[in-house]
């Protein structure tokens, strides 16, 4: 087994072009979020309304998926049967204490 040196600066160009393309690409997304950003502004500053229905809706929605998420089991039938029942007495309760 050959030993290799994991320091040396062999086949460094290659990297540095690779990152150099990254950061490109990263400067281009900044300037693309930047004018967004700035888009965004205005049209809430146009139509602040509209803009707050849309978040509300967003939030309506968020909350309405993170509910659904909360639940653990769905109610069986029988649950939900019993559940409209009104309460009935304890088996003690059923006969007057005389009877008994």
């Amino acid at each position: 087994m050959a030993e290799t040196n994991y320091r040396t600066d062999r086949g460094s160009e290659p990297k540095r072009e690779h990152s150099e393309g990254i950061m490109d690409q990263v400067s281009e997304l900044g300037e693309r979020a930047g004018t967004m950003a700035g888009e965004l502004g205005a049209a809430i500053k146009e139509r602040p309304y509209t803009t707050l229905a849309i978040a509300a809706g967003l939030a309506f929605a968020v909350g309405a998926l993170w509910k659904l998420g909360q639940q653990r089991r769905p109610q069986s039938r029988l649950d939900a049967w019993l559940a409209q029942l009104p309460e009935l007495p304890s088996r003690e309760n059923l006969l007057p204490r005389r009877w008994r």
